[in-house]
């Protein structure tokens, strides 16, 4: 029997009602039916897999995440991938139905065609026995629809987090519009993460441009009360309007409560704290004429954009971009992420397809990162001997391979210098049985080794110590000697990146994009990805901080000194023709003493380091990639072009790893070769 819930305080009336028996709001004319919906039991069978059960030699399955009317939905751990996402089944008795199972393939189809941070990820589509499945990334959050029913009898989401929210649904369409109509715009379809960002799912509708087959003439799809007046009439033949009639929806539904059903009256005359220039905005989009509402997401974005910054500055929400305070040299910050709605660009991406994850895990656990002094005890051993031969040895060697013209490079001269400095340490310590000989001579060596094989571009830093403070300690880390970018991973270098190994680019132009700038809006595995295929590593936090200002003398502030001077460094909108990051090294002052540039400015710069408290332990996990998860706070280090605080290089900052902001790039690190192999 039909029924038709109240839109406002959501009771379901019995079928012939023209108003809610409970609240006496005016009910939608369009009817639906409406089931209270329920999980079975697992020995009712609609369950097709239970915890612990390996599917399709790939996927150990968790959990239950729900149930559908035509499927269920399992978090499963993906073997392969080595994280958790989401398995997607159809259930048996749906299987015999073409029509179903075509539209359950189309999804996988579509979905795995578009590539965007607000939208779900699909990874993979196949078959095990007689069940069809789609693994797909797993969101962490709550549906819009979930969000808006745990609110209290007449509360509402404030409007700078509805528009945070419609914003990044808005990206997700903008986005998809190339390639489809989604025809099924709904709270249900809206996940909002634990971290703020939005992501559009469910596909399964929707038509590719260039689809045939699976809507034809009067076929009527999607949900009747989100539903555009021609899509009740014919969804074959909808364009991206009919999802802006559906946002529109949407907005009013957050804003009020209610439904715009019939004539409805302006969101701002129901809710006090909606502004009325919102109200012309969700008019033209609940337009009955398509002609007559924006005519495509964009125009949408566009008119809202001055409303979301005046709510966000009128509530204190900072924008996505990254904000830190004016902080104090040697304080520890976070980055401030938003209550709810924080438009972080996210998406999880699949490194196991080209085998980059795994190559990043191996060369981990192949190389020492952190020094581990070669030490003796107190009482020099008979050993003591033996072993500084052997170094001595190694280090004989080293000093005759050293390239002829090392000397004349400035930066290769002052390493030699280094070497032979150590050197000659570790011999006076030798001549005291002194156990620190050993360690000098490591050192030493580590530097006539990185002479021999000195990578274009990169920086060597010397083993030594690097001072790590927060608010509540401090740190000195010893480390051995890396190579390192001398400036940050560039839009050409990235782009080379993404064609080589099919990549996703970043939600920006890549191609038409300055070269030599620094890329950005990539997220922590994007990072890892790059710095993997190029045979390097993300920096951990400590050496981001030893090549910044670890070295003999270095102000830990700024690359000049402790005060900051205008027009040093890209920070703050320094740069005078753009507010934008600029070529990487176009600021001489912002160089540090180990030869890096803009450690201060263009673009804040992810290291491999998750973010815990000081004192600062390698041992801890907090550089053990295996421990990261979805949400995972990952180190982030340096200002940026719209840095207003100009951020000195010894404050920290966190994101979780999925971000990808327009002001967080990247530096790579090279590991030099083992002495000893």
């Amino acid at each position: 029997m039909a029924k038709v819930k109240c839109p406002k305080c959501e009771f379901v009336n019995p079928d012939g009602c023209d108003a809610c028996v409970r609240c006496m709001s005016p009910l939608p004319r369009v009817k639906m039916e409406v089931a209270a919906p329920s999980m079975p039991p697992a020995s009712s069978g609609q369950f097709l897999f239970r915890p612990g059960q390996i599917v399709a030699s790939r996927y150990s399955v968790i959990d239950v995440i729900g149930r559908g009317g035509m499927g269920c939905i399992y978090r499963v751990r993906d073997n392969v991938l080595k994280e958790d996402v989401a398995l997607k089944t159809l259930l048996p008795q749906f299987m015999r139905d073409q029509t179903v199972v075509d539209r359950f393939f189309n999804e996988a189809r579509i979905a795995r065609a578009l590539s965007h941070p607000n939208i779900v990820r699909v990874h993979d589509i196949g078959i095990t026995g007689d069940i069809i499945y789609i693994s797909m990334e797993l969101v962490i959050g709550r549906s819009l629809r979930q969000i808006l029913e745990s609110l209290a009898p007449g509360q509402r989401l404030p409007v700078s987090n509805t528009l945070r929210i419609v914003d990044g649904l808005c990206a997700a369409l903008e986005y998809a519009h190339r390639h489809t109509v989604h025809r099924d715009i709904k709270p249900e379809n809206v996940m909002v993460c634990e971290n703020g960002t939005v992501k559009l799912m469910d596909f399964g509708i929707s038509k590719l441009m260039d689809t045939r087959g699976l809507t034809g003439p009067a076929v009527v799809m999607g949900t009747p009360f989100y539903m555009s007046p021609e899509q009740l009439k014919d969804s074959a033949s909808v364009d991206a309007r009919a999802d802006i009639y559906s946002v529109g929806v949407v907005l009013y539904e957050i804003l009020t409560g209610n439904m715009p059903t019939g004539m409805p009256r302006p969101a701002s005359h129901l809710t006090r704290e909606v502004p009325p220039a919102l109200d012309p905005i969700v008019a033209k989009c609940v337009d009955p004429e398509p002609a007559k509402r924006y005519q495509n997401v964009r125009e949408l974005r566009v008119a809202l954009k001055p409303i979301r910054k005046l709510a966000e500055a009128t509530t204190g929400l900072a924008p996505h971009a990254l904000r830190a305070p004016k902080p104090k040299p040697a304080v520890q910050r976070k980055w401030m992420r938003p209550a709810v709605g924080a438009a972080l660009l996210a998406a999880l991406v699949m490194l196991a397809g080209l085998g980059l994850y795994r190559a990043e895990l191996g060369r981990r656990d192949a190389v020492k990162v952190h020094a581990a002094p070669a030490t003796v005890a107190e009482d020099a051993t008979p050993g003591f001997d033996r072993e500084f031969k052997r170094w001595t040895a190694f280090l004989v060697d080293h000093a005759k391979q050293v390239p002829l013209d090392a000397d004349k490079n400035e930066a290769m001269r002052a390493v030699h210098d280094a070497a032979k400095r150590r050197w000659e340490v570790a011999k006076e310590q030798a001549v005291n049985k002194d156990p620190k000989a050993l360690d000098s001579a490591r050192q030493a060596l580590q530097c006539y080794a990185a002479l021999k094989a000195w990578p274009s571009g990169m920086q060597f830093v010397a083993p030594g110590d690097v001072t790590l403070r927060d608010g509540a300690d401090t740190s000195v880390v010893p480390l051995d000697g890396f190579f390192i970018d001398s400036t940050e991973v560039t839009n050409g270098q990235y782009l080379q990146f993404c064609r080589d190994n099919n990549w996703r680019f970043p939600p920006y132009d890549l191609e038409a994009a300055p070269a030599d700038y620094p890329v950005i809006s990539v997220t922590f595995y994007d990072a890892l990805a790059y710095a993997a295929s190029v045979k390097k590593q993300l920096p951990t936090e400590a050496q981001w901080a030893r090549a910044a200002y670890g070295g003999p003398g270095a102000s830990e502030i700024y690359p000049w000194g402790n005060d900051w001077k205008d027009g040093a460094g890209n920070s703050g909108g320094a740069s005078p023709d753009s507010e934008y990051a600029r070529a990487g090294g176009v600021f001489p002052d912002d160089k540090s003493w180990a030869g890096c540039f803009d450690m201060v400015g263009n673009v804040a710069e992810w290291t491999r380091s998750m973010f815990k408290p000081l004192p600062y332990d390698p041992k801890d996990g907090r550089e053990d990639m295996r421990a990261f998860a979805f949400g995972t706070s990952i180190v982030v280090r340096g200002g940026h072009y719209r840095d207003a605080q100009h951020t000195p290089m010894n404050v920290r900052f966190a994101l979780p790893f999925e971000s990808a902001m327009d002001t967080l790039g990247f530096r790579c690190v090279k590991e030099i070769p083992d002495p000893e192999g």
